[in-house]
């Protein structure tokens, strides 16, 4: 793949040409594990659901970046203290197979076959899974079996299609290096790019200058083309104070970011953030696939906790709840020319 992915996370019925206006040419979106109670079976009505929107957005023009079946997800729930804690859900069904077990990786792989085959020509490049360097997304699963059922999702989708374009994206944890060294120090390298998740400024430190370091390190630590599956950064909400950190509770909690960057997370601050991770990337052009910003919508509630009033997963879009356009969706737009001039 030569041209450079640029796309965004977005719901089903999100404005395909104001998406494409701001120089976006890509859609990601999760796949359901896809059958009921049997290899090759039924199909579950959320695959199908899934399917019908993935054959949607290409019959819009856009091209699709699947993310495979999640094993589960852990969200934040109170707990007797009072204090938000998470709590996992699994996401694939208990015929499957135990977590971890040979059996599980066995259907999973051959889950991942039949979505390459069924989705041919629909899906063209996919992320295995998500995140599975932090507990949220990796549940009971140890690095070592997430790692191996990355590799049993790539032998899927590779076996079933080669022309595939397939990878997987730690969220940056220490875990991380971890993944790197397993999955791209093999002989027989299964992976054609190097994902990372990073969130500067937001859930980590730093701000868009850490973009450079980042991208230059990952390049040259797996010779391979690096995909930034997320970036973004929030148009709302405070910054913890130390009190606020000492104290140990989750961002979701006290609805306060742990970092901030430059003006602060607002609207004007989302907008200077876009420009300087831009240029940022222009800088290590050559070492890119491409990047996917998070997300396209601000959204109505957090998916971590369930509060409307919690800035953690609600205000990073580029357009607002109404579809309307904010400075970073402008920003993103120029951002685009630079790193791909007409």
């Amino acid at each position: 793949m030569n041209d450079l992915i640029i796309g965004v996370s977005a719901l089903g019925n999100a404005d395909a040409g104001l998406i494409q206006k701001a120089g976006i040419g890509w859609v990601r979106e999760d796949a359901p594990f896809p059958f009921v109670d049997h290899v090759g079976g039924e199909l579950t009505q959320e695959y199908v659901k899934v399917r019908e929107t993935y054959r949607a957005w290409k019959g819009k023009g856009m091209n699709i970046m699947g993310v495979t079946p999640l094993p589960g997800i852990g969200t934040r729930k109170k707990g007797a203290d009072g204090v938000l804690g998470i709590v996992w859900k699994d996401f694939i069904p208990a015929w499957a197979g135990k977590p971890g077990s040979p059996e599980y990786r066995s259907t999973y792989e051959k889950a991942c076959a039949f979505l390459a085959s069924d989705l041919k020509g629909v899906v063209g490049a996919w992320q295995i899974m998500n995140e599975l360097d932090i507990e949220q997304f990796a549940g009971p699963l140890n690095p070592r079996q997430a790692c191996e059922l990355v590799e049993a999702g790539a032998r899927g989708l590779k076996g079933s299609d080669p022309s595939l374009v397939v990878g997987h994206n730690p969220a940056g944890a220490d875990k991380a290096y971890f993944f790197f060294g397993r999955l791209f120090g093999r002989p027989d390298r299964l992976l054609d790019y190097c994902g990372i998740d990073g969130y500067y400024g937001s859930w980590a430190g730093g701000g868009p200058e850490n973009w450079t370091r980042r991208i230059a390190e990952l390049h040259e630590l797996t010779g391979a083309k690096v995909l930034v599956n997320e970036w973004g950064f929030a148009s709302a909400g405070g910054v913890m104070s130390d009190a606020d950190r000492k104290s140990g509770l989750p961002a979701c909690q006290l609805k306060k970011w742990p970092h901030t960057w430059g003006p602060g997370h607002t609207p004007g601050g989302q907008a200077e953030f876009v420009v300087a991770s831009f240029k940022s990337f222009l800088s290590k052009r050559n070492a890119l696939l491409g990047l996917f910003f998070y997300r396209w919508e601000d959204q109505e509630s957090c998916w971590q906790c369930g509060s409307p009033d919690c800035p953690c997963e609600t205000a990073w879009g580029l357009v607002d709840l109404k579809g309307k356009p904010k400075p970073a969706y402008h920003a993103f737009q120029e951002g685009v020319w630079l790193l791909k001039p007409p």
